[in-house]
C-alpha cells in the first residue's frame, strides 16, 4: 500500500482522477465537484453581508472567516476568507443570489462567480 497527495486545481483535473478509477459517469459528475476545494478572499465587504455568506458557508459544511466587528456592526466593512469545496461554493451562489439586493450581495456574487469560474475548466 502506498498514499499520494493530489493537487486539483479545477473540475477537469477531478473529473481526469476519478476517471482512472472503474466507476460510472454518472459517479463522477457527482464525486468532482467535492473533489476541488477553493479558499476565496473578498475585500471590503459589508458586515451584514459578511456575516450572512459565513452563515451560510456554515450551513454548507464549508466555512467562512470575517473581521470581528461583524458581529456587533461596529465596523463599516470586512475581508472574508471563504473555504469550501466547488459545491458548497455553487450552493452559495444560488443562496447568494436569492438575497441579492441586500448589503452589496449583488457584488458579493459578482466576484465569487468570477472566481468560481475558473474552478470549472
Amino acid at each position: 500500500m502506498k498514499s499520494e497527495m493530489l493537487s486539483i486545481q479545477n473540475l477537469s483535473q477531478a473529473k481526469a482522477e476519478l476517471k482512472k478509477l472503474q466507476i460510472e459517469d454518472i459517479s463522477i459528475s457527482m464525486m468532482a465537484p467535492k473533489a476541488v476545494f477553493c479558499v476565496v478572499k473578498l475585500y471590503d465587504v459589508h458586515p451584514a453581508a459578511a456575516n450572512i455568506i459565513k452563515q451560510e458557508m456554515l450551513a454548507l459544511g464549508g466555512e467562512a472567516a470575517v473581521e470581528r466587528g461583524c458581529v456587533n456592526m461596529s465596523i463599516e466593512s470586512s475581508q472574508v476568507v471563504i473555504m469550501g469545496t466547488l459545491k458548497q461554493y455553487l450552493r452559495l451562489l444560488s443562496k447568494l443570489k436569492m438575497q441579492k439586493g441586500y448589503f452589496g450581495l449583488d457584488d458579493v456574487v459578482k466576484e465569487l462567480s468570477k472566481s468560481i469560474e475558473a474552478l470549472m475548466k
